[in-house]
């Protein structure tokens, strides 16, 4: 098993790894993708040449023979050449599916002018109990991929960040209100860097060059997860407003309509088929295994749905079954996401 790195050795890595290929998980998405941006520019710098050098391939699309295919060829007009894979759950795949990523990726050093990033969101992969007790999952994974941990920031150094990003707009806030934006909006860099930037709109549109607590309570937008299970959390639960603000923030994130609708209808559906095994007298783990699903994942889903009644969240996964009709049918815009939320 190879060993767990930081963020901050990848970054000495960049540029440096060809050859190699990488597994970014963690809880902290906007790293991940700050990083990827940074090796991007380090191995792609010529935008000319993107379609060549510069690989992304999504769960949904990934068969092991593409892989290979985008290995393969050398580099155009450089030394080295970029291939992201992206949107795998390693809660819900199968070992066997897992097996064939491995493999695929297991021929890297056959085309050493390759580097390799497999990038998992926030919550698609059982860690364990870093940093002594890695899951299997994590274990099998880094016997071919190199982990690169990327962890939540203190809440301290996540203020000094934001009073570093409030100067770059040309705002200034003092140590104690950006630590109060962090404990008003929450940890996620992606929701901070996103109220930091409207703030200092904020700000400067009034003709101020500084921002107070009392202006953050006004402006800002109280702390909310952005994923889909959160999303469907407060739709099962009536919280319109929390469920437009998380899905706000994936808006923020470029997460394409389909995929968030796609994620939230089968988190809504694994969400009904572990009620329905519950309420037939099977355990979670029992339910896990007839759905396919990590044990820890159907905790999870068992949790959220004993806490809605059967027929609401009958509906609900109607209802999100239409939307993803209607999405398909229309231009991809995040309308049927909307309706849907405000129909429940």
């Amino acid at each position: 098993m190879h060993e767990i790195i930081r963020e901050a050795d990848y970054r000495k890595r960049i540029g440096k790894s060809a050859g190699t290929a990488f597994l970014f998980f963690g809880k902290e998405d906007y790293l991940k993708a700050a990083a990827l941006r940074a090796t991007r520019e380090a191995i792609c710098p010529d935008p000319s040449f993107a379609v060549f050098n510069d690989i992304a391939i999504d769960a949904l699309d990934f068969e092991p023979d593409r892989l290979l295919d985008a290995m393969t060829p050398p580099p155009m007009m450089a030394d080295e050449r970029l291939i992201v894979l992206r949107g795998f759950d390693f809660t819900a795949m199968r070992a066997a599916e897992v097996d064939a990523l491995l493999e695929a990726l297991s021929a890297l050093p056959e085309y050493p002018y390759n580097t390799v990033i497999v990038s998992v969101a926030a919550g698609a992969l059982d860690e364990g109990y870093l940093p002594k007790r890695p899951s299997a999952t994590l274990k099998k994974l880094a016997t071919v991929l190199e982990p690169v941990r990327f962890e939540t920031p203190s809440d301290a150094r996540l203020a000094v960040w934001a009073g570093k990003h409030f100067a770059h707009h040309g705002v200034r806030v003092s140590q104690e209100d950006c630590a109060f934006l962090v404990s008003f909006v929450g940890q996620s860099m992606f929701v901070l860097a996103n109220e930091i930037e409207k703030l200092s709109y904020y700000a400067l549109s009034t003709g101020k060059d500084h921002i107070t607590a009392a202006d953050i309570r006004t402006v800002a937008v109280p702390v909310v997860a952005a994923d889909a299970f959160a999303l469907s959390n407060a739709i099962l639960a009536g919280r319109s407003r929390d469920a437009l603000d998380a899905l706000a923030v994936m808006k923020f994130e470029r997460i394409e309509p389909t995929v968030v609708l796609a994620e939230l209808s089968r988190t809504l559906s694994d969400m009904q088929a572990v009620r329905i095994l519950l309420d037939a007298g099977r355990t979670i783990r029992e339910a896990a295994d007839v759905l396919k699903l990590h044990e820890y994942k159907a905790g999870l889903l068992a949790k959220a749905a004993t806490r809605t009644e059967p027929a609401r969240l009958a509906r609900a996964v109607r209802l999100s079954a239409e939307a993803d009709a209607t999405l398909k049918r229309a231009s991809g815009d995040y309308g049927a996401i909307e309706r849907l939320i405000c129909a429940l």
